[in-house]
Order: C-alpha cells, then sequence, then structure tokens
C-alpha cells in the first residue's frame, strides 16, 4: 500500500453527481479494477475518517473518482476542494477483479450506483482485445451509465425499473439467461441480494454454480484498509475474513455458500 499526494487536476459534473480527476503517477499504476481508495477528505487535525472510493477510470497516471449526492461532510469538502490542491490517499487496498485465464467474453454486472465501479474493468478488458459486455439494472434512463463512457466495441444491456415513454420497465434477470449462457465469465458490482438473484440466475442457466466463474464487489467501506482496525471483518468465503485484505473482490460462490 501506499500513501502518496494526489493533485487534484480536473472536476466535471455528470448529472447530479461530480466526476474528480487525481494525478497520482505511482499509486495509479499500482491500481486494478474494483481496489479501493482511501481518501482524506479533511484538511489538518478534521478528526473525520478516510473515505472509500472506488476509481470509475484508470489511466496512466490519472484516477477519476465519482462523487454521488450525499449530505456527507467528506463529500461536501471534495466537492469544494479547489484544483490543483493535493488530496492524501492510501491504496491500492485488498484485491481487484482479475480476467481468467482462457476467458474471452467477460460480462460485466452492475445494480445501480455499484456499476460505475466495473468501469475500468470494461475498459480494460476491451483494450486486452475481450469481448465485453456491460448490463445495468437501474431505476431510470436517467441514473444510467451513459455510453459516451464506455468503447465503441463494448455492448451495453440496460434495465430500467421506470416505465418511461409508454414502455414498460425491465428487470435484468429477462436479459440473464442469454447473457450467462454467452459468457466464460462474470464481474458483478452490486448489493448482497443483487449477488443472490445473480446467484440463483447462474444455477438455473449455467446448471453448476461453482468457483471460478463469477466475482463480486462485497459492498462496504474501510477505515484502516491494512486489516488492524477489523471493522470489516464478515463472514465470508468459509470464515470471519477481513475484507480489505481478501477482497473487497471474491468468488461469487465464496460469498454465497460462505
Amino acid at each position: 500500500m501506499l500513501q502518496v499526494q494526489a493533485k487534484l487536476v480536473e472536476r466535471r459534473q455528470e448529472g447530479a453527481a461530480q466526476l474528480v480527476s487525481l494525478q497520482a503517477p505511482e499509486l495509479t499504476r499500482k491500481l486494478s479494477p474494483g481496489q479501493p481508495v482511501l481518501v482524506q477528505t479533511g484538511q489538518g487535525l478534521d478528526p473525520y475518517l478516510r473515505r472509500t472510493f472506488y476509481p470509475v477510470s484508470l489511466a496512466e497516471e490519472i484516477f477519476t473518482l465519482r462523487l454521488p449526492p450525499s449530505g456527507d461532510r467528506g463529500y461536501a469538502t471534495l466537492r469544494m476542494t479547489p484544483l490543483a490542491s493535493t488530496l492524501d490517499c492510501l491504496g491500492p487496498i485488498g484485491v481487484g477483479y482479475t480476467f481468467p485465464h482462457g476467458a474471452r467474453r467477460i460480462l460485466c454486472v452492475g445494480e445501480g450506483d455499484a456499476t460505475w465501479t466495473l468501469l475500468p474493468a470494461v475498459i480494460r478488458g476491451d483494450a486486452e482485445g475481450l469481448a465485453v459486455t456491460l448490463a445495468m439494472e437501474t431505476t431510470s434512463q436517467r441514473s444510467a451509465i451513459s455510453a459516451t463512457h464506455l468503447p465503441l466495441t463494448v455492448e451495453y444491456q440496460l434495465a430500467t425499473l421506470e416505465s418511461s415513454r409508454g414502455r414498460k420497465g425491465r428487470r435484468l434477470r429477462e436479459f440473464l439467461p442469454e447473457l450467462l449462457t454467452w459468457a466464460d465469465a462474470v464481474l458483478a458490482a452490486g448489493s448482497l441480494a443483487f449477488y443472490r438473484l445473480l446467484g440463483d440466475a447462474i444455477e438455473e442457466h449455467r446448471v453448476i454454480f461453482s468457483r471460478g466463474f463469477a466475482q463480486a464487489l462485497y459492498p462496504g467501506t474501510f477505515l484502516c484498509g491494512t486489516g488492524a482496525c477489523l471493522a470489516c471483518a464478515t463472514d465470508v468465503a468459509g470464515g470471519r475474513r477481513r475484507v480489505c485484505l481478501r477482497g473487497p473482490v471474491f468468488d461469487l460462490f465464496d460469498l454465497l455458500r460462505a
């Protein structure tokens, strides 16, 4: 893990959210999709803890964070931090997503805002010549990820629960049978309830649900990022584990069959 001073080089609005780009070459090169960064959001002796962010973009020297609408004081501070300021960052934390050896077709499937954490994996997989599909379930078209964030060669499947323009809303489970039989591997981001739905769909449409097919990001935040505080310990992968060390990306089988 590194502790670096990252320079704030860009800020732009994305609907009600804000995208903040930080320049930290040494840290960015070590980050893998799905690995979080802990950012100090206060100044000086501010007592508030670091905030956990999952980069939504990884460039050669720059990583980008997304600040959703929130009343959190730390988020508010980051929204107002001037350009060219430096932010104290710790990372990378734990284990991120990987592309299984021999997998050529990658399905990235997400629920709501958690889907943003999959974007670095989508872009990296496409850059490595893999066939990538991103499937997102969200409440409305307005809260969906814009296709402009995706490479042109990535297939995008969007399920919006809210009806619009006379069209009935659709759930992601309607797309899953075809997508799961197509994919060699699945990368997922969402809630535990979402993962249970995904696990049931895998069992139904691929017959066998076992380790090695699907990875999932355990939903949570971290305090120290080193495992010392034990605040992130949870029952997963056959025992009580520190998510910041063993995760936050786990095999989906271990999340659901722990």
